[in-house]
């Protein structure tokens, strides 16, 4: 943000400066008095000074001494200036957590990972809701877990009756269905040659899962899996999206038609059809008369 001006002084009065421009002058008069505009630059810099806590009642904070000393050791005198990270927050039962300052990466990161973060300034508050329990089951956390981690991070010691049931019902309803990645299934009605394939070390590389007791998925594309089955010595069939059995068809492997020879004559009959001349014979054509 923008420096707000020094306060000007009132006329024929002594300005602060002038007594600290003095004593510069005689360690460094060319670089200082004698160039120009030198009180205005020296009031804006005492001034950006004091409102970034370098100065303050004329002389160094503990700030402006380390900034002088190192200014790379500045966590120290930083860390001074700012309020104590907080480890706990406060659970409503409006489903929302306020954490009064600057919370630590832990309780911040648990927060994010079960709640929506609403406000942010001096109070940072998170909101629960179901999608955001859901993001957090689906991250690895457990209800009970999870509730246990909250409770230490309160406050009280305790969460409100309705976070609970919320992280509760939210975990009883995942998990009910499940999506598992599969590039193509196998099908069979014989269940015995279904756990034969499941079993079968030549397919380990297709990566086969029994779903269901006459269906298998493969983790290869349709291609794959049959030329797999075929080099195990089984006689798979292609069925299509629509369950009907799909008839493959080898590539043919056609001769290219020869291209037509160049009539050497075509140029000069071109030749006399743009400029309007009679079509040349073939007698001249041979000659290469006009």
């Amino acid at each position: 943000m923008p420096f707000t001006e020094p306060p000007r002084q009132e006329t024929g009065t002594r300005t602060p400066w002038e007594d600290l421009l003095g004593a510069a002058d005689w360690h460094r008069p060319l670089a200082v008095t004698r160039q120009p505009m030198a009180g205005e630059r020296a009031a804006h810099t005492l001034h950006e000074a004091a409102c970034l806590g370098l100065v303050a009642h004329g002389t160094l904070t503990p700030l402006g001494r380390a900034l002088l000393a190192d200014p790379r050791s500045l966590d120290e005198p930083l860390g001074d200036l700012l309020p104590p990270l907080l480890e706990q927050a406060h659970f409503q039962a409006d489903l929302t957590a306020v954490v009064p300052g600057r919370p630590t990466a832990a309780l911040q990161a648990l927060l994010t990972a079960a709640a929506d973060r609403e406000s942010e300034g001096h109070a940072v508050t998170w909101r629960f809701t179901p999608r955001s329990v859901r993001r957090a089951l689906d991250a690895g956390h457990r209800a009970e877990t999870l509730l246990d981690d909250l409770a230490r991070a309160s406050a009280t010691g305790t969460l409100p009756q309705p976070l609970g049931y919320l992280v509760r019902d939210a975990a009883r309803s995942h998990g009910r269905m499940r999506v598992l990645p599969a590039a193509c299934c196998i099908r069979s009605d014989d269940e015995a040659l279904v756990d034969e394939l499941a079993a079968h070390r030549d397919l380990r590389d297709l990566g086969l899962r029994v779903i269901a007791p006459t269906v298998l998925v493969s983790s290869r594309e349709p291609a794959a899996t049959l030329d797999a089955l075929r080099a195990a010595g089984y006689a798979p069939a292609l069925e299509s999206d629509t369950g009907t059995t799909t008839v493959e068809r080898l590539p043919a492997h056609r001769t290219k038609a020869p291209a037509p020879p160049r009539n050497s004559h075509a140029p000069l009959a071109l030749a006399h059809r743009l400029l309007g001349l009679p079509a040349p014979s073939q007698e001249a054509s041979t000659t290469g008369a006009p």
